[in-house]
């Protein structure tokens, strides 16, 4: 996988915000197209309080210090992944219109109990 840079970033979000301004979609909308990246990131995280932190809160963590501490077990997903994809979240939400910091609450999700 090849690692995203903060040029790479930046073009997708002003991605983002153009088809947004282009197609005046409503506030509802925006938040359930976020509510999804929210929910890949958790399940990407591996769930518990460290996938609902960096889902709900992903302007906190960067790329170069997301903090994953070394006690959790085997991750889903490596680690660079995991960080590249929480600095997608924030860059989309912020390109939308949410503040990253304090992003709107992940949505609920039926989940076997496995998270």
């Amino acid at each position: 996988m090849r690692k995203l840079t903060k040029a790479d970033i930046a073009e997708i979000a002003s991605g983002v915000a153009a088809r947004r301004v282009a197609t005046k979609t409503p506030r509802g909308e925006l938040q359930h197209r976020v509510g999804t990246l929210q929910t890949a990131v958790y399940v990407m995280c591996g769930g518990g309080m460290l996938g609902r932190s960096a889902a709900e809160q992903p302007g906190n963590f960067y790329i170069d210090n997301f903090y994953i501490d070394d006690r959790v077990g085997r991750l889903p997903y490596k680690r660079l992944e995991i960080l590249q994809a929480v600095a997608v979240l924030a860059a989309v939400a912020k390109a939308m219109g949410f503040d990253p910091l304090k992003m709107p609450d992940m949505p609920d999700f039926y989940n076997c109990g496995v998270f």
